[in-house]
């Protein structure tokens, strides 16, 4: 309390204020700084490749030179947060030409990570699960439609600050975030590790200069669950299996297939599974720890119904990270046991001749550009026909500079059934050309007694490139050799490969000569909210850019990469952008090489987030294709200098501009004048306008753009006239101003 100054003072000890919550990686605002698009209502695209074989001797079945064509078709769509997704074939050799392959219907939920699914499943399975195919109903958890959430426990650590402080991130040695803050309790986490154990050291330094530095580290493993986040998937349906010329379904052998995994703690991850028929149960459990040595799993299971029996899966990972080479480590383990009787959903005999199958593996860099490994497995058999095998690998793989790699493995290894023992060695080296678009490399292998050469070369540009290659193979009795040409165009893929092989027919018979030569097509049309295109086949979601009819007829690119476009307007239409991942933010960049001087092509740095097989449209240009240029002069005849001033749409026709948040965009145009009295106002839209200086009042300059206008328009000198009862005062060298006359 001080007297004098009728002031209460409080000061707040740094343990007793509010927690700041600081993380390492912001996945979370992956598209700030971005005007995201909304995807379209409605989008849908279709896929189509095709391939047609050509022999350079006629089929001994049909005597024909050409092979029968085969064309695969899909696409997908989103309708309103609906999704669907299907495959099909075109068949020249069957009588049903035409097979519908798998199709589905989906429905995502972001927020939640939940995914629904209706028709020919795909679904995720785990541990001792099999992926039997269904046609049926699915619900899951999928975090891949929150991609930016850290599922995984990513490490934190708390600590105050007893003043303000910066505070320096380094994990495994490597600077990674600066944070300045005040005195109080922070709480830092979401440290970007890799897997394993990881080294995180925090200097704070306060305002005297003073460090303190703690350290500690956190253990990063893909398969653990953050504590409170869990995983499942439940699926009911009915078997199918693909014929010849349909999907055959069968009805009597209802299907339930389900796991459900659950993080504990950041340390501890639980889970369970179960997959049923009428015939058959296979229960599994999961236990997934951290220990100081590394990531424990354990996966228990068993088998009832037709054929009863348990089984045992035991996991081990260890990775060591650090900022030096020689401790950057790997150790990985695992062991099986299988019981007679145990079978996985869908084999009721099983066979199990192999009762323990365990192996290891360790991998230690010796230098900079060495690195060693050391592999091992054995197998014990039940069965007395049979001998226990093992296999042994040491291998080494040598960097020399960017361009060259050299892999050797020397193994030994027994079979359990011939009983035979042997050793072999593999060899493969790779050199690749100084502007890396072209590589070139020589495998062997004594125990296949195969070698191998090959050249590519690959277009360092995504589009409007070519990729060739040629292979060389040889293995005892047979020779092949095959070369193969690639283009990739913003409409279409294509590509054709020459086939030659040789080989004996028998140990001592006569050269058996195959040589066929196969064309490949593919390409894809998109559709969103009336819109469509032609683009190169579409991966999930795509963008389909949109000019506005003033530039439709000007060259429009996506994202330039060394003088070339990912993709390109032509005679086909506008650019299209068709490989783009569900629910990861894709910023664009759009280029208008030619667009007219003074043009306003809207937002050029959009950015997408879409969601599964959605297209978004993405508006470029508007119809401000004029730049005003003109010197103000006062009522007087002088110029008016620095001057700031509104150019205000009056025919009520303005429209908004492309992208364009501000309500006002397109309705007014700020300008300015220089010390000469000229001004320039840039990207106007044919119609009427008034000029209005800013803190200046005079009656408005209506100002007419012709439709017709485009470019630079020139207005010439215009002329001040003040208001009624006021005169305009200017200053040398001094902004405009007005004072009431007398």
């Amino acid at each position: 309390m001080d007297p004098k100054e009728l002031t209460l003072s409080v000061k707040v000890p740094p343990q007793l204020r509010a927690v700041r919550n600081l993380t390492v990686v912001n996945r979370a605002n992956a598209a700030s700084g971005y005007q995201v698009l909304e995807p379209a209502d409605a989008a849908a695209y279709i896929n189509l490749r095709t391939a047609q074989v050509f022999l350079a001797q006629p089929a001994t079945d049909s005597g024909n030179y050409r092979q029968p064509l085969n064309i695969g078709l899909d696409g997908g769509g989103n309708i309103d947060g609906w999704s669907f997704e299907w495959e099909g074939q075109y068949q020249e050799q069957y009588s049903h030409h035409f097979m519908r392959g798998t199709t589905r219907l989906i429905r995502d939920f972001p927020e939640d990570a939940v995914r629904l699914q209706a028709g020919d499943l795909d679904y995720s399975i785990t541990g001792i699960q099999t992926n039997r195919p269904l046609t049926g109903l699915s619900i899951a958890r999928n975090y891949t439609l929150q991609p930016y959430r850290a599922i995984q426990p990513t490490g934190s650590r708390d600590f105050i600050l007893d003043s303000p402080s910066t505070v320096e991130v380094l994990v495994n040695g490597r600077p990674t975030r600066v944070f300045r803050e005040d005195a109080g309790p922070v709480n830092l986490s979401d440290f970007p590790g890799t897997s394993g154990t990881n080294d995180v050291q925090v200097r704070i330094t306060d305002a005297y200069g003073q460090t303190r530095t703690i350290d500690f580290p956190f253990f990063f493993d893909s398969e653990l669950l953050a504590e409170g986040v869990s995983e499942f998937n439940y699926t009911v349906g009915i078997p199918y299996t693909t014929g010849t010329d349909r999907l055959i379904y069968d009805r009597s052998r209802p299907t339930f297939s389900a796991y459900h995994r659950q993080g504990i703690t950041d340390d501890l991850t639980l889970g369970a599974s179960l997959q049923a028929d009428k015939s058959q149960q296979v229960i599994g459990t999961e236990v997934l720890f951290v220990t100081g040595l590394g990531t424990i799993g354990i996966n228990p299971g068993a088998s009832l119904g037709a054929s009863r029996g348990a089984s045992v899966d035991l996991t081990y990972r260890n990775y060591t990270n650090d900022e030096q080479f020689y401790q950057q480590r790997t150790l990985t383990a695992q062991g099986s046991w299988r019981s007679g009787g145990y079978a996985s959903l869908g084999t009721l005999d099983p066979r199990n001749t192999v009762s323990y199958d365990l192996s290891a593996r360790y991998g230690q860099p010796l230098d900079e550009d060495l690195t060693a490994t050391l592999s091992g497995r054995y197998q014990l058999v039940r069965d007395d026909s049979q001998i226990d095998g093992y296999s042994v690998d040491l291998g080494f793989r040598r960097r020399f500079g960017r361009h060259a790699t050299l892999e050797l493995t020397f193994s030994r290894a027994r079979n359990t059934v011939t009983r035979e023992a042997d050793n072999s060695a593999y060899l493969a080296f790779r050199y690749t050309f100084g502007d890396g678009v072209q590589s070139a490399g020589f495998t062997m292998d004594t125990l296949s007694r195969q070698r191998e050469l090959d050249w590519r070369y690959q277009d360092p540009w995504p589009t409007n490139s070519w990729n060739l290659g040629v292979d060389a193979t040889n293995t005892t009795g047979t020779y092949q050799a095959s070369g193969s040409v690639g283009y990739t165009m913003d409409r279409f893929e294509a590509s054709v490969r020459h086939d030659y092989s040789q080989r004996l027919s028998t140990l001592d018979g006569p050269l058996q000569n195959d040589e066929r030569t196969t064309l490949n097509f593919a390409t894809g049309l998109v559709f969103a909210d009336g819109h469509v295109g032609v683009t190169r086949p579409v991966t999930n979601s795509f963008a389909l850019v949109v000019p506005h009819p003033r530039i439709a007829d000007e060259e429009i690119g996506v994202d330039p990469v060394t003088g070339h476009y990912l993709s390109s307007s032509d005679w086909l239409g506008p650019p299209v952008v068709p490989n783009i991942s569900a629910y990861l933010v894709r910023p664009l960049l759009l280029d208008v090489p030619d667009a007219p001087m003074g043009y306003d092509i809207g937002n050029d740095r959009p950015a997408i987030v879409p969601g599964n097989h959605t297209g978004t449209l993405v508006p470029i240009g508007t119809d401000a294709t004029v730049s005003l240029d003109g010197v103000l002069l006062d009522p007087e005849g002088k110029p008016v200098p620095l001057a700031a001033g509104v150019l205000h749409r009056t025919d009520g026709k303005g429209a908004k501009a492309a992208n364009a948040k501000d309500p006002k965009a397109g309705q007014e145009v700020q300008f300015f004048t220089n010390r000469k009295g000229r001004f320039r106002v840039e990207s106007v839209r044919p119609g009427e306008w008034q000029m209005q200086l800013t803190g200046v009042p005079h009656k408005p300059i209506p100002v007419t753009v012709p439709a017709e206008a485009e470019g630079m328009f020139p207005l010439g000198t215009l002329k001040l006239e003040a208001l009624p009862g006021q005169t305009i005062n200017l200053s040398p060298n001094k902004p405009a101003t007005t004072s009431n006359g007398p």
